[in-house]
């Protein structure tokens, strides 16, 4: 592919395809599980487990789930994992010692695709020296423990070989003082061929002091090791230097066919390379796509990157690109504006991609103080409102450039339910009391509220749970709305200040469509919030709030009230 000039002298892209060339598949290996885990996070109780079950239907090749040797628990959760988890390769990592990998294979054993990833130390120079390693006892025992791996899997699934810091190691070798490291990349890696790997993993374990740039490093690679040609080749890199993602792409550029990583770069240090941008760059960039084809599934992009989050405890970054909050959304009104009349043609004047395309649930107007009229109609519309434009620039542009923040759909919500339910609310809260009942779990609470103008008082009996669910539950009494109350998907409860006297503030959300919170706060949803010198109170009166614009709502569809 080339940019040229055509006989008419117009500049073009000349795509000319290699004659019998065909898209080739990269494989997706995520290590999440392993990798991922030695930066900061701990998986608890089953987590890893459900990550795994829903990785298996997203369309990654590999996942390497732990290291079973290390510890009792992670054996038993790795082989868990293998034994009722189908579809990719289940991977387990060991080192080099022959108890190790007989470890590994006993938790892998039951799985149809197994793979045992076995490593050696670093074969940088400076850590041969740290290590005191002898680099040709080194390739004896990578070449035992490759044949031995290959013996116990009796060829079922495959056996993965790596050398750590392998690719500083290749840039050192081309020192006239480091040049005996070009015979030992290539025997210990030679040799793993010869013993039976069937994937040759590349690491780029350290970004520092590389000399060469990866493309370079790889065509060295294959120039050194015999038998490149007869396995797959991977690459396994970390974000050191924020350019991971790139040095992984060109990798595959010169025939790696197998990317490890982790969901938004969990890992040691910078963590490792992100996979889903490597995906995203596969799958939506045609001078990858047009060459390279992956299983994965795009549209599960953003939904294992949110599980991902939910099971270790880390938020996605802000900005992370894809699956960030902010990711598809801009701010200015130039932009909002843009991205309204692209709609109108079918196009993405300002987003990368479409946010179907890789699953994302966010809108894409981030509104401020300095986003116009049209991109806050548009987002209040989306939201559920009929506000009609002269409105929005009367009335709630003044609110919006009010203050210097981001709105999120709840600020939103909160602002168009001020100008939306402007009549008397059907509910009111009066006061509540709380007991619980020495020596026993058993919680009292009970309410008094006015309705429609009429006081009730309503009253709850909960088990362990605390005051505040006693309270909500009393109000649900008085109500008595059954199953079609909406379903309470956000309290969030906050002080105001820093001082001993604070007061305090509570917002919740409740969602009719019987599903959980997600970006849009699907409608129909009622948001309420208060604030009162009483964290209680203060509850009470939000989801109070929240359940009479619902009844509100409810009345209107009805016919039985207009307010």
């Amino acid at each position: 592919m080339a940019i040229k000039k055509n006989e008419t002298g117009t500049w073009v892209l000349d795509r000319t395809q290699i004659p019998g060339q065909e898209r080739q598949e990269v494989e997706i290996f995520d290590t999440t599980l392993r990798d991922g885990e030695q930066g900061g996070v701990t998986f608890k109780g089953d987590s890893k487990l459900r990550i795994a079950r829903f990785l298996a239907n997203t369309g990654v090749s590999t996942i390497e789930v732990g290291f079973p040797s290390s510890t009792p628990l992670e054996f038993d959760t790795v082989k868990q994992i293998a034994d009722t988890v189908e579809g990719p390769h289940i991977c387990g990592l060991t080192t080099m010692d022959l108890e190790n990998i007989k470890r590994t294979w006993q938790a892998l054993e039951n799985n149809p695709k197994p793979t045992i990833h076995v490593f050696t130390l670093n074969i940088d120079e400076a850590s041969i020296r740290a290590y005191k390693a002898d680099p040709n006892e080194q390739i004896k025992k990578a070449s035992r423990a490759v044949a031995y791996a290959k013996e116990l899997t009796g060829g079922k699934g495959r056996v993965e070989f790596s050398a750590q810091n392998t690719i500083l190691a290749l840039s050192q070798s081309l020192n006239p003082a480091h040049s005996f490291l070009q015979e030992y990349i290539s025997k210990i890696y030679g040799h793993a061929i010869k013993a039976g790997a069937d994937v040759i993993n590349i690491p780029h374990t350290v970004a520092k002091g590389i000399e060469i740039e990866i493309q370079e490093a790889i065509r060295y690679f294959k120039m050194l090791v015999e038998g490149t040609d007869e396995v797959m080749l991977s690459f396994h890199a970390h974000n050191d230097f924020g350019v991971s993602v790139a040095d992984t792409l060109a990798a595959v550029e010169q025939g790696v066919r197998q990317v490890e990583g982790t969901w938004y770069s969990l890992g040691e240090r910078a963590g490792n390379t992100p996979l889903e941008q490597v995906i995203m760059n596969l799958c939506l960039k045609p001078s990858y796509n047009r060459k390279y084809f992956t299983s994965f599934k795009l549209e599960k992009t953003n939904a294992v990157a949110r599980f991902i989050e939910r099971e270790s405890f880390i938020p996605i970054p802000y900005n992370a690109p894809g699956i960030g909050p902010n990711a598809l959304r801009h701010g200015s009104g130039v932009h909002s504006d843009g991205d309204e009349k692209g709609k109108a043609i079918g196009e993405n004047i300002y987003l990368p991609c479409s946010p179907e395309d890789i699953g994302w649930t966010g809108n894409t107007h981030q509104i401020t103080k300095l986003t116009g009229v049209s991109g806050v109609t548009a987002r209040l519309e989306e939201l559920g409102y009929e506000f009609e434009k002269a409105f929005v620039r009367e009335h709630i542009m003044p609110v919006i450039k009010s203050r210097d923040i981001t709105y999120g759909d709840k600020e939103l919500r909160m602002i168009g339910d001020e100008f939306r339910y402007t009549g008397k609310d059907h509910v009111e809260f009066v006061d509540y009391a709380f007991n619980k009942f020495a020596n026993s779990t058993i919680r009292q609470a009970q309410v008094v509220l006015v309705v429609d103008g009429e006081k009730k008082i309503g009253e709850a009996f909960m088990g362990k749970n605390g005051p505040i669910n006693a309270v909500f539950s009393a109000i649900d009494d008085v109500l008595g709305l059954g199953e079609k109350k909406p379903k309470l998907v956000v309290y969030e409860p906050s002080n105001r200040g820093r001082t001993h006297s604070s007061a305090a503030e509570a917002l919740v959300v409740l969602c009719g469509n019987g599903n959980e919170l997600n970006y849009n706060l699907s409608a129909p949803v009622w948001v309420g919030k208060a604030e009162d010198d009483d964290t209680i109170t203060a509850s009470a009166k939000s989801y109070v709030q929240a359940l009479s614009r619902f009844m509100t709502d409810m009345k209107e569809k009805n016919g039985t009230d207009k307010n």
